[in-house]
């Protein structure tokens, strides 16, 4: 099992936009020195799944909270962290199928 990492996200909106293409949110992911080799461990072996296009990717887990800056502004502050799995499976286990020898006809 891979080693827990977890880094910081913030996400602010452009003050300025300068060009119609131009991103309206800019930010930061800040990963704490000390968490980059777990980061480094969990990315090299999660399981894979395939994107929209059909190329395969690791999934990261992004929660947000709405913050407000000084002057007013709105922004995003939250954390990323490996994708959470419950231990288990939550949904109960199918019983396999009987095979045709356990059927009395």
């Amino acid at each position: 099992m891979t080693e827990a990492f977890s880094a910081k996200l913030s996400i602010f909106p452009v003050k300025e936009k300068t060009n119609e293409k131009g991103p309206d949110h800019t930010g930061a992911i800040e990963i704490p020195h000390s968490e980059v080799a777990a980061l480094r461990e969990y990315l090299m072996s999660a399981e894979t799944e395939d994107d929209w296009q059909g190329n395969p990717i690791v999934k990261l887990s992004v929660s947000t909270w709405i913050n407000e800056m000084k002057d007013g502004r709105k922004y995003l502050k939250g954390s990323v962290r490996k994708p959470y799995k419950p231990d288990g499976d939550s949904a109960p286990a199918k019983p396999p199928a009987p095979s045709t020898e356990e059927i009395p006809f």
